[in-house]
């Protein structure tokens, strides 16, 4: 498992919404997920970002698109969501599955099951560099 605790400054997101989103290894292999995804790469989008906020009494929501510098950079028709600054566990990939998104995301749930982390369950954030670079940060209490 390969994690390192790191602080991490606000930032803003812009980007497609999927509500209703179960978060977990297998979250990003849906086909509306991957639909998703792909219509934001068209835009020419490199590092590729998804952030999943809690949201009260409907679970979590998935915000598909890329880092939003200002209001200038947020395109037509994008929401726009803020990830304070704090605490998370930056998580790559070591192998444990040929899926490196799935990868990092097993290893989130084996380090909280273990507990050598202790989940926030606030915003998480998924980076997807390709080919198949990946960090997953975990929000951490």
């Amino acid at each position: 498992m390969s994690f390192e605790i790191v602080k991490r400054e606000s930032a803003n997101f812009g980007g497609l919404v999927l509500p209703r989103i179960e978060l977990g290894p297998s979250a990003h292999a849906t086909d509306l997920m991957k639909f998703t995804r792909e219509r934001v790469q068209q835009r020419g989008v490199e590092d590729l970002a998804t952030v999943y906020v809690a949201v009260p009494d409907l679970g979590w929501t998935a915000v598909i698109g890329y880092r939003c510098l200002d209001l200038r950079h947020l395109a037509i028709g994008d929401v726009l969501v803020h990830v304070p600054a704090g605490y998370f566990a930056k998580f790559t990939p070591d192998g444990r599955s040929s899926d490196p998104i799935e990868d990092v995301w097993i290893q989130a749930e084996l380090a909280e099951k273990e507990g050598r982390i202790e989940r926030a369950y606030a915003e998480e954030i998924e980076v997807f560099r390709a080919p198949s670079g990946v960090e997953l940060f975990i929000s951490l209490t």
